[in-house]
């Protein structure tokens, strides 16, 4: 399971710079199932994550990880909604973007 939610995160994380890319570098923004998509697979990656988290039982210590990518996902739920202005969304992909990536640093560091 360990693997899987790696690998999976790791194309998340491509996925998500996607969108970032796209969002920045087109009038409208990225189309709205793009949108829909990344954040219904970042959500799934969660319930990965939780799954992984109670068959592995990580140490103690291992804390930061999960908490970068809940707020990750947090911030991409709330920032990149359609309702905000293109500066908005594309804050918050990049923020989403660095946040996941720092999260998985922390998994592998």
């Amino acid at each position: 399971m360990i693997a899987f939610h790696m690998i999976y995160g790791l194309l998340l994380i491509l996925l998500d710079i996607v969108v970032t890319v796209w969002e920045i570098s087109t009038r409208s923004g990225a189309p709205k199932g793009l949108r829909g998509a990344a954040i219904g697979l970042m959500d799934l990656q969660i319930i990965i994550g939780i799954i992984t988290w109670i068959t592995a039982k990580p140490a103690a210590s291992f804390v930061w990880h999960p908490i970068f990518m809940v707020v990750a996902i947090i911030i991409a739920h709330i920032f990149t909604s359609r309702r905000r202005s293109k500066g908005t969304r594309v804050t918050g992909w990049v923020i989403t973007d660095v946040l996941l990536i720092l999260g998985a640093a922390l998994f592998h560091g």
